[in-house]
């Protein structure tokens, strides 16, 4: 979750992107390394806005997928062992899944991602801007390879709501909830989510900075695996008119989440 320092008005055209790292073992016996790139142009005007963001993709070991929502540990080309996995007969006690010996996992793979498309509108906004309520929809377009980990090989469909919320001149709440409507894999089904998100933002240098703690997770995913659940910290810098950057970190509190996650973004007006 990302909270700008700054609110814009006006037409615009923005370059977006981002480096961002995470490792987890979840609930394989070997540890996943993921690192992506993302790049993707915005439009945005008084009440409108939408995006594309095309991620560039590395990965340690191909059992984590990129879907709408972010990673996911589905196994990737072995999803069916994480189905009978669900199903209690490989995973009893929470004993970690192995789907491959060190051989198959000893390199690393690299790949565009699916391209995602976003939209979002303003619903409602006080006089001052004091509480704003947003409808977003998402969507994700399967071109990626499923086989190596860089995509499921479906379409993800989401739309939700979102509500900002100024407490101070300088105290932001976020909240955020969505909808979605996951593809699901070969061998490997996925249940109808929710994810949400809370966020408080504080500025400081007549709001040139922003730093932020936030909350988020989804509900179940796969039946009788506790779906990702994350805390997160991080920092927004209003570097000039056109330029701002961002920071964050977060960690996992299940192990469908990442252990552990950092990353880099910015935000240019063309």
């Amino acid at each position: 979750m990302i909270i700008s320092a700054g609110i814009s008005y006006g037409q615009e055209v923005r370059y977006m992107g981002s480096l961002q790292y995470s490792t987890g073992s979840y609930y394989f016996t070997e540890r996943t390394g993921s690192f992506y790139f993302n790049n993707g142009l915005g439009i945005s005007g008084d009440k409108i806005s939408f995006s594309i963001s095309v991620p560039f993709i590395a990965q340690s070991t191909p059992w984590v997928s990129n879907v709408g929502t972010g990673i996911l540990p589905t196994g990737g080309p072995k999803n069916g062992m994480i189905s009978n996995s669900a199903n209690g007969s490989k995973r009893r006690g929470n004993r970690k899944v192995d789907l491959g010996t060190a051989d198959t996992l000893s390199y690393t793979q690299t790949n565009f991602g699916d391209p995602s498309l976003s939209a979002s509108t303003e619903l409602f906004s006080t006089e001052n801007r004091t509480t704003a309520i947003s409808a977003h929809a998402g969507v994700k377009i399967p071109l990626a390879n499923p086989k190596k980990g860089f995509g499921t090989g479906k379409w993800d469909l989401g739309g939700g709501l979102s509500w900002s919320q100024r407490i101070t001149a300088q105290t932001l709440f976020l909240a955020n909830g969505m909808f979605w409507k996951l593809g699901d894999m070969d061998d490997l089904d996925f249940n109808n989510i929710i994810t949400y998100s809370a966020a408080l933002g504080q500025s400081f240098h007549d709001g040139k900075w922003m730093g932020i703690v936030s909350f988020s997770g989804i509900t179940e995913i796969i039946n009788e695996i506790d779906p990702p659940l994350t805390v997160g910290t991080g920092l927004t810098l209003q570097a000039s008119n056109k330029m701002s950057l961002n920071s964050n970190l977060s960690f996992g509190l299940t192990e469908s989440a990442s252990d552990f996650s950092v990353g880099l973004g910015w935000s240019i007006k063309l």
